[in-house]
């Protein structure tokens, strides 16, 4: 028999919509009142009495509905006139008692935080609802919120239920979640020195420009070799290039179809400074000291220009993918605008001095280079110049986000040119420091 009547009270429950969440922590107490009925000349009546039955069924459709989507909510403890049926029978509302009335028993009784009821007004066909949320304020009831909405037909007005709560709560509760129609991300471009970070802002707007609030973002990178993106927006730089950062928002109800693009570009350092020694020296039983200046210069892309049609018979002129000298400067071009290309000058003071230009690939821990170049004695003009091959690897300290300590090894194929023909190498081991832009 207990059984039974268990589940008979769970059913029932079910039923009449009625949603209870046990009272959480800190979590404001909201009682949802059955709604009150208003004649033509506004004075309120006995659902009960009034000729239109659909009225009375209207009146507990409405409260359950607000209450079912405030428990949805999650941020309050949510009761109504079923759960408290004794303590409102105790305060003896007469059925034509306003809701300003009914507002203030409840507060001053000290069983809510908060009180919502509604009035619903029939003009011939159509269903006239209004919603008022109250607080207490000293030992007033105060009116916080209040919304108004229509329906053509009565049995249409449960759907306004969203509307209603949407206009009843300010922008930041959002009972009923907005749908996401515009994502902005600032700043629109984003230039970032080799392995530094920066926290993009990515703002939500619904249909009528309003910020959505905690709306949830996917960031994605067109090319995560270069630059990285986590699932906060913080992108990092990590070679060379540029990378496109495309935000969406994945918040329920998103209906957002262009999303939020933007670009980062990721610079390497300039100019660089470099103290080292050779350590397979010319001959000699010395290490001489090596200084370097190392520059690296950065063509900022600019955006392709729209031109004319070209007319010009495509046999006539031979297009990039058959032009060698087209490749050539692609390639080249490449280099430069993404920082690949890097001159050295090192001078062994008051002995040699050697020019390089390497292809430099770079990433946020280290790089690797090759190159080619030419060495030219200062103190024997005539001895020992020629062609170099240099291979640089190194690595680097991240000082600040504008400096850069590195550490590396080079290692120098020097080829004569003169009348005896012999190669040597050399190995050389570096440290200075890089700065960025």
């Amino acid at each position: 028999m207990k059984n039974r009547w268990t589940y008979t009270l769970i059913i029932i429950t079910a039923l009449l919509g009625l949603t209870l969440t046990p009272a959480a922590s800190g979590a404001e107490r909201v009682v949802v009142l059955d709604f009150l009925a208003l004649d033509s000349q506004g004075s309120y009546i006995d659902p009960l009495s009034f000729t239109q039955g659909d009225l009375v069924g209207l009146s507990k459709i409405m409260s359950q509905g607000i209450a079912a989507r405030l428990v949805q909510f999650g941020e309050f403890d949510v009761q109504d006139s079923v759960s408290l049926r004794e303590e409102l029978a105790d305060l003896g509302f007469a059925p034509d008692t306003p809701a300003w009335d009914r507002a203030r028993a409840i507060l001053t009784a000290g069983l809510a935080d908060q009180v919502i009821t509604g009035s619903l007004t029939l003009l011939q066909n159509t269903a006239v609802v209004g919603v008022q949320r109250f607080q207490l304020a000293g030992a007033e009831p105060v009116l916080v919120g209040s919304a108004l909405a229509s329906a053509a037909r009565i049995q249409d007005a449960p759907n306004l239920v969203d509307s209603l709560l949407t206009d009843l709560f300010p922008p930041q509760v959002q009972v009923i979640e907005r749908a996401v129609e515009q994502v902005f991300v600032v700043p629109g471009q984003v230039r970032l020195n080799l392995g530094q970070s920066k926290e993009l802002t990515v703002y939500a707007l619904d249909s009528l420009g309003r910020p959505v609030s905690s709306p949830e973002f996917l960031f994605l990178s067109s090319d995560e070799s270069k630059v990285a993106v986590d699932e906060r927006g913080v992108v990092t730089g990590l070679q060379p290039g540029t990378a496109t950062i495309t935000v969406r928002a994945i918040t329920k109800g998103t209906r957002s179809g262009s999303p939020a693009v933007m670009q980062v570009t990721v610079l390497p350092p300039t100019f660089g400074v470099r103290v080292g020694s050779v350590l397979l020296p010319r001959g000699e039983t010395r290490f001489p000291v090596r200084i370097g200046l190392r520059l690296t210069p950065t063509i900022d892309q600019k955006g392709s220009q729209t031109s004319a049609p070209d007319l010009t018979p495509k046999d006539a002129i031979p297009s990039d993918s058959s032009n060698p000298l087209g490749i050539i400067s692609s390639f080249f071009g490449s280099m430069l605008t993404n920082g690949l290309m890097t001159i050295d000058l090192d001078f062994d003071p008051s002995r040699e001095l050697l020019v390089s230009f390497s292809g430099v690939q770079r990433s946020s821990g280290g790089y690797l280079g090759a190159g080619v170049g030419y060495v030219t004695p200062l103190d024997n003009v005539e001895s020992q110049k020629g062609f170099i091959l240099r291979f640089t690897v190194g690595t680097q300290y991240r000082a600040t986000n504008r400096l850069a300590v590195p550490v590396e090894a080079v290692m120098d194929a020097v080829f004569p040119t003169t009348s005896v023909f012999s190669p040597s190498f050399r190995l050389g081991i570096n440290i200075g420091f890089d700065l960025f832009p």
